[in-house]
């Protein structure tokens, strides 16, 4: 009977998994896979009148206007999250990845572009207590869907959290505006009622989106929760949440409540649109925020930042699905510059060429401009903060007799990536190279564990802690120089 049972559950298993195989059978999927697009939302339009047309379409890439969102609810699964436990970081297939020798080094036109980030990370590892307050180093990480899950990042926040310090997770997006938005190591919902622009459509019409490319709204009542997971290795401590909103006319009152402590109560209202940030201290340990909006006014919110008072790293996650780097033509600029100046960032990290790679050829002089131009307004952004471009990993497709090979489309978009942020002067990592080059996610396909997911473009759990695991070595390495020139230069 075991034996029945076992081949039973075997076919079962197999049939279910057939409609995975081709983007054809999709309507026979009994769930999506992360990086699908999401189902339909209802759109409004900037007035706030139901969109029908919006309503059974997708997004609207070029409009102005809002999408409503449901509840959410911070949800990880087999295809979206990292173990919770620490585990040995996965080996790869030493046939599958021949190319690979560790790591590769960062490339730095000038020698000192990320002596900044060095030299921050060398006072948090030294453990220093500025004015009382404790020398964290802060990374933004933005890119498009392969850091939506938080699986890249995700790793990079524990690898660099286990050397330098727990400084807390950091900032999280006020609720899910996109389907498989996901955090590692965090507890977070909302509830439904909370409105999005984003600067991947539906547009604000200010050009105001937060610090993660996401403005949220509501003028009712509405609620986000943020805070510790009860289980696992990591992320199991804060000791203040970070609000960070938007003063305007007419704007409402927020309610923060924790438990054990009284709600406080602040205002978003002001005289001019400002970036604000509101803190609320709790002792370091296990705790949970619930935000609540009061409806008697528009209270605007970005997101909220889980920190700890203790020398430390924290790793904000910023991707977007769909990003493409000339999206960030919508941020005003003042307003990110605003927003980089509340988060103190020590290295912003770019990591896009996924989503331009679908867009059916390359304009090379348009690109490098478009590039370069979002380069030139995160330095100017947060001028005291290092600045890396990180490459998209590698994509594949079939060939005629069933194998697989790189895009030709990915190696153009590397180079003139690589190009761009060297004439730029700032660094360079190449994700590409590093996981193997030319054919590597076809034999990441096909790796023990498996890297790569059958989509050929994203990568399992264990492939994103693959590539976290390798920029993180690549990063550690010219910290080990920097440490070496400084100690012989003193």
């Amino acid at each position: 009977m075991g034996g029945k049972t076992a081949r039973a559950l075997a076919v079962m298993a197999l049939v279910l998994a057939i409609p995975y195989l081709s983007p054809k059978l999709r309507s026979l999927r009994v769930a999506a896979l992360p990086w699908e697009p999401p189902p339909p939302e209802v759109t409004t339009a900037e007035n706030g009148a139901p969109d029908e047309k919006a309503a059974n379409a997708p997004a609207p890439a070029n409009t102005v206007g809002e999408t409503t969102l449901r509840a959410t609810e911070n949800q990880g699964t087999v295809t979206n999250a990292l173990p919770s436990e620490k585990t040995e970081a996965p080996v790869p297939d030493p046939a599958a990845l021949a190319k690979l020798a560790g790591s590769i080094a960062v490339e730095d036109p000038t020698g000192r572009a990320l002596d900044a980030f060095y030299a921050q990370l060398a006072r948090t590892e030294r453990k220093e207590r500025p004015g009382g307050s404790a020398a964290i180093t802060r990374v933004l990480h933005y890119g498009d869907s392969v850091i939506t899950s938080d699986l890249i990042s995700g790793t990079m926040r524990r690898r660099f959290q286990d050397r330098f310090g727990d400084a807390g997770h950091g900032f999280v997006l006020t609720a899910n505006p996109w389907e498989w938005y996901f955090h590692n190591d965090v507890v977070h919902a909302a509830s439904e009622g909370w409105n999005i622009s984003r600067i991947t459509g539906p547009f604000s019409g200010d050009h105001i989106y937060g610090l993660g490319g996401v403005s949220f709204h509501t003028a009712g009542a509405a609620t986000a929760t943020f805070g510790t997971p009860a289980k696992g290795d990591y992320g199991r401590k804060v000791s203040r949440f970070d609000v960070y909103y938007l003063e305007q006319p007419g704007g409402g009152d927020i309610d923060l409540a924790v438990a054990g402590s009284e709600t406080e109560t602040f205002s978003t209202r002001g005289a001019s649109k400002a970036s604000r940030v509101y803190t609320k201290q709790v002792p370091d340990g296990a705790a949970t925020l619930t935000l609540r909006t009061r409806g008697n006014g528009d209270a605007r919110v970005f997101g909220v930042a889980l920190e700890r008072d203790e020398p430390g790293v924290v790793y904000d996650a910023l991707g977007a699905n769909g990003a493409r780097a000339r999206l960030w033509d919508q941020m005003d600029g003042a307003h990110w510059a605003d927003q980089m100046a509340l988060r103190k960032p020590a290295l912003i990290i770019l990591q896009y060429g996924t989503n331009e790679s679908e867009d059916g050829g390359i304009q090379v002089d348009a690109y490098v401009q478009k590039l370069g131009a979002l380069i030139d307004k995160v330095k100017t952004g947060a001028p005291g903060a290092s600045v890396m471009v990180a490459s998209p990993l590698d994509r594949a497709e079939k060939t005629e007799s069933g194998g697989f090979r790189t895009r030709k489309i990915i190696v153009q978009l590397v180079d003139l990536q690589r190009k761009t942020a060297l004439e730029h002067q700032v660094a360079f990592f190449n994700t590409y190279e590093a996981m193997g080059g030319s054919g590597a996610m076809g034999r990441w396909v096909h790796a023990n564990p498996q890297l790569g997911s059958w989509d050929l473009t994203h990568p399992t759990p264990a492939g994103g802690e693959m590539v976290g695991n390798l920029m993180f070595k690549a990063l550690m390495a010219g910290y080990t120089a920097y440490s070496a020139r400084e100690k012989n230069r003193n």
